[in-house]
Formats: structure tokens, sequence, C-alpha cells
């Protein structure tokens, strides 16, 4: 008997040890945010040969298994995805999959991107959700609206000209620099913030979030249905030992932007392994869709501007550049492939080095310079106003760099049309830019990725889509199954997708000053368009429909859809005014002809 009771401790104490032994064993890569402590645990287990890590759901106060999600990219549509999943209703414990190693190296400052945000209404609509993130984003970005001063000065490359004051953005009803604002504070302001101080603003947020896990340096290369758990299977790559993991979860977010591993996997199944699960799985629909706008396949890059960097005027006075005022520095060039304009947008931080865009089409001579002295000289006969041979305004390492940089090109507009997968409570579903992307002169990207977030929520806790309502049937409380709601949530994407991108493509495509000679035409055609409809909407008081440009900026209009809708409605209308006045001048006599009787 003592033997045994003996051999029963040693058992127990055995168990225990292992135990002990697995829960510590958690994947070195994985950082667990320190806000609050996690109910969740991670775990390794050995399955087949390959590490495969899964979350330990039970939750504090019962034995109901909690709901695991993987977010595939810590951008910030990866990361607000992220903290709505974990946050309630849904608290499901959430892993981020980031490829950049360590869970700051997104918010760090990059000068490869080195581009702003502006978060506007429609983007508010999920930041006003976490009360700390609107603070923050009010805090650290550049308000724009009737409670906010804001303006552009157009400097011109003649030095010999008189700087000229700023003008009115017209954004949101903005006064100038200098005006009084027209009320207090009223939820209607838009902020620009650079991308970085966007991303760390959302991981500090992200941090005190509870069930949030980063995992940094971890490259998405497959999304699997597992095969002895109905659960996904995620295979990443450690960026920096080259290992493969494997992460379970019953749902997996492909948040990885434009070229979403995630989203390539969906469309090709290389396996089968994707087909063999889920019946009406379709790997057609995840391929994309693309068409060009006038503003596709620009290559933009960046030059890093000295803060508060001074801008020459007349009579050897100087302007002190502000970093939360807006400009557009011309050059003395307008050929095709000379021309060029620096864009600088604002900043919160006047301390902060002022990123210079830069964009062009692809065959500007700007792309033919691969050396530091070549590309300043340039610049110092283009832009004769500003002080390049001072080393002060820009030092030869800035120069070297930004000859040597590739920079980026703006995408297509595209988008795929297949969202979603899900089969007996597992799924995989896409936001943001791995779901729909398209170049960025209408300034919508971040936005229309958050306003993603909002409706995957809103389809989760079951209320419509649109308007956050609660269903007028009230009988059941409970929220909807996974599969029913990431299939209403692809059901009233796709069409406000399709919107979206018609939007993108005619919205405001030569904002860039495309300086190519069919261009040039293509941008009179566009303003004279804008010019009428401007024209009729206040010729008919407000009968007519504005262009859509204008109706983005109608906080009543909740959709792309409803834009888009009106636009076409003046579309129609002219379409047929323009056919009638054809068939009048050219075939009215022809017509009368024919029909008139013969004596």
């Amino acid at each position: 008997m003592v033997c045994r009771r003996l051999n029963w401790r040693v058992r127990l104490s055995l168990t225990l040890l292992v135990t002990l032994l697995a829960i510590s064993a958690s994947d070195k890569s994985c950082d667990a945010f320190s806000g609050h402590p996690s109910p969740s645990i991670l775990t390794r287990v050995s399955r087949g040969g390959s590490g495969v890590q899964s979350t330990a759901t039970s939750m504090e106060t019962g034995n109901d298994e909690k709901k695991s999600a993987i977010v595939v990219g810590g951008g910030p549509v990866g990361l607000a995805t992220a903290m709505t999943l974990a946050s309630e209703p849904h608290c499901y414990n959430v892993k981020i999959m980031e490829a950049t190693t360590g869970d700051a190296a997104a918010a760090t400052y990059d000068a490869t991107k080195a581009y702003l945000y502006n978060v506007n209404l429609r983007g508010q609509r999920w930041t006003r959700t976490f009360p700390e993130v609107q603070a923050k984003l009010h805090e650290r970005g550049v308000p724009v609206g009737p409670t906010a001063p804001s303006g552009i000065m157009i400097v011109p490359s003649d030095p010999s000209t008189e700087l000229p004051p700023f003008k009115a953005t017209g954004v949101g009803g903005a006064p100038k620099p200098g005006e009084k604002p027209l009320v207090e504070e009223d939820g209607k302001n838009t902020y620009w913030i650079p991308r970085h101080a966007m991303v760390q603003l959302l991981l500090e947020e992200a941090q005190a979030t509870e069930g949030i896990e980063f995992c940094g340096g971890q490259a998405c290369e497959a999304v699997l249905p597992s095969v002895d758990e109905n659960k996904m299977l995620v295979t990443t790559r450690d960026t920096v030992s080259g290992e493969s993991n494997q992460f379970e979860a019953d749902l997996v977010v492909g948040a990885d932007g434009m070229n979403s591993k995630v989203r390539e996997y969906l469309a090709t199944d290389p396996t089968h392994a994707l087909q063999d699960e889920f019946q009406d799985y379709n790997p057609k629909k995840f391929r994309v869709k693309k068409w060009t706008s006038p503003s596709s396949h620009l290559r933009i890059k960046v030059l890093q501007f000295p803060p508060q960097f001074e801008i020459p005027d007349v009579n050897e006075t100087t302007h002190v550049s502000a970093s939360d005022n807006i400009y557009a520095i011309r050059s003395i060039y307008n050929a095709p492939k000379t021309y060029l304009s620096l864009g600088l947008l604002p900043m919160k931080d006047n301390t902060q080095v002022r990123p210079t865009n830069i964009v062009t089409r692809p065959n500007h001579v700007i792309w033919t310079m691969t050396d530091g002295p070549s590309v300043r000289k340039w610049f110092e006969t283009a832009f004769p106003r500003m002080p390049f041979k001072d080393s002060s305004m820009i030092s030869d390492e800035e120069w070297d760099r930004f000859a040597k940089a590739e920079g980026t090109r703006f995408p297509s507009c595209q988008y795929s049309c297949g969202m979603q997968i899900s089969h007996n409570g597992k799924g995989v579903v896409l936001v943001g830019d791995a779901m729909h992307a398209y170049p960025p002169d209408i300034g919508q990207g971040v936005n229309s990725g958050l306003l993603d977030v909002v409706a995957l929520d809103r389809a989760l806790r079951g209320v419509d889509i649109v308007t956050g309502q609660e269903p007028n049937d009230t009988s059941s409380s409970s929220h909807p199954d996974l599969s029913t709601a990431l299939r209403t949530y692809e059901k009233n994407r796709i069409p406000e997708v399709k919107a979206l991108i018609r939007y993108a493509r005619f919205g405001a495509p030569y904002q860039y000053r495309q300086s190519h000679r069919i261009d040039r035409f293509r941008q009179k055609l566009w303003t004279a368009n804008l010019v009428l409809r401007l024209l009729l909407n206040k010729i008919t008081i407000g009968l007519v429909p504005q262009a859509a440009i204008m109706l983005a900026n109608n906080e009543k209009l909740v959709s792309f859809r409803q834009i888009m809708r009106r636009a076409d409605l003046t579309t129609i209308g002219l379409t047929m005014a323009t056919v009638t006045l054809m068939i009048r001048c050219f075939f009215w006599n022809f017509v009368t002809t024919l029909i008139r009787p013969t004596p």
C-alpha cells in the first residue's frame, strides 16, 4: 500500500512537472504584450514531427473554450482587427503574425515608408469605438476641419517671385492658418498622421488589450485546415532562423497588404486541402481583378527635409516652414520627363524630419540618376529658389540614400471577389489591402481598411453592417455562428468594394499633375466634367448630384455604393442629353425625311 501511494505521488509529481514545462515552452519569437495579464496560455505540442502551437482556451470563469484568432500582418489594419477581436463581446485570444522582427519594428520611422495617413470620418468610425485611440489620434495627429485651421502654400520656382499666402485646403471646411475656427471641437475633423506614428499609437493600445500576443519575425507561408482538430493551421517561417512554425486558431485574418500571402494561398490551394475541407470553396474567387487608373504605376520616393526648413522669399527674407502646413514646391521644368513638384504633408511634431513626396511617371529623368552628386546638381537647377547647395539643408548622405532608393509604385485598382472561406466553426477572412488596393489619390486607403474591421465586428455581433443597429427580431440574443457571420461580411463588402474601386478609378486621378501630354488633355476633360456637375448641382438646387469626389465629403452618405449611385445618375443624365443633342444636330433632318408623308 505504501508503495502504491508512493507511485501515485510520483506519477502526480511527474505530471505536474511536464505540465509546467509545457506551459513555459512558448515560442521565443512570440512576445506577449505586457499590459494586462492574458488568460491564454501558449503551449507547444508535437504533431507529426512538426512544432504546432496552440492556445489553451480555458476561460478564467469556467470550462467553456475561448475562441482563438490569428491576424497575419501587423500594420494599422491588422492591429485594429486584433484589438476588435480581443475586445468584448468577441473576446478572442489573438496572435498577430508580423514578418518584421520585433514588436515595435513596424512602428519605427522608415524613409521608404514615410507616407502619411489622413484618417477621415469614415476611418474614425473604428477609432471612436476605442476612446483611448481617438484621444491619442487627436493628440498626435494634425486636425483638419471646421475647428482646425489648415492651409497650403504653392511655392513658385522663380526666386524673384514673392511667396504667396496660404490657401485654405478646402477639406472639411477648414479655415486658413491665422483664421478663427468656426466652432469648437465637434467631431468633424480629419487627422494627418505619419504611418509609423499611427502604428505606434495602435501598438500602445494593443499592449493594454487583454488577450493579444505579438509574434514578430514570422512570415506567413500557408493556411490550411487542421487535420486532427476543427481549426485552421497557419504555417510561418522565422525570418531570422529560417525555422518553420505552425499555429492553430478558429479564425485567420489576412491583413498582410496588397501582396497578401494569405490571399495568394487561397487563390492557389497548392495542396488541395482547402477544396477537400470547404465544399463551397472556389480558388478562382480569390484571383485579383485589376483596372488601371491614370495614377496607377506612378513611382514615388521620399527626400527628407530638415524640420523647420527655410524657404527664401524676396528682399532677402525667408519663410520658416511649419510642420502642420502643406507645401507644394514647383520646379522650373514643365516637360513630360522633367516636370517635378515636391509635396510636403502636415505633421504634428515640428522637430521631426519632413518627408517630401516625389511622384512621377516611371520614365522621369529622376529615375536614371543613381548617385548623390548628380541628383543634387539636378535639384539645384530645377529648384533655384531652394537652398539645395547648402549641406545644412540636405546632407550628402541623404542625397546618396535618395539616389539609390528604388521607391515604390502605385498599385492598380484591384480587389478580390472572394473575401472569406468558412465551415463548421473555423474560417479565413480578408481585410484591408489584402482584399482591395488602389492608388492613394482618394485618401481612403487606411480608412477603407478600418471600415472593413467595423464591418467584420458588426457581422460577428449580428447587427446591421451599414448602420450598426440591432436587428428587429430580438427573440434570439445570441451572436451568429462564425460561418454565418463571415458570409454576411462578404455579402456586404463585395458590392461596397466594387463601388470603392470605381471611385478610386475616377475620383481624383490627376492630382499628381502627371506631365505627359495625354495626361494633361485628360485632366482638362476631367476638370470640365467636375465643373459641369457642380454647375448643374447649383442650377438645379441640388437635384443633380455633385461629382463623386465631392459626394465623398458628405457624411450622410455612409457607403461608397450610395456615392457612386448618385454620381451614376448624373452620368446617365448627361449621356442621354448628349445622345439626344447629337440626334437633333446630325440626324434630325434624316429622321424627319423618313417620317414625313409623301405628297
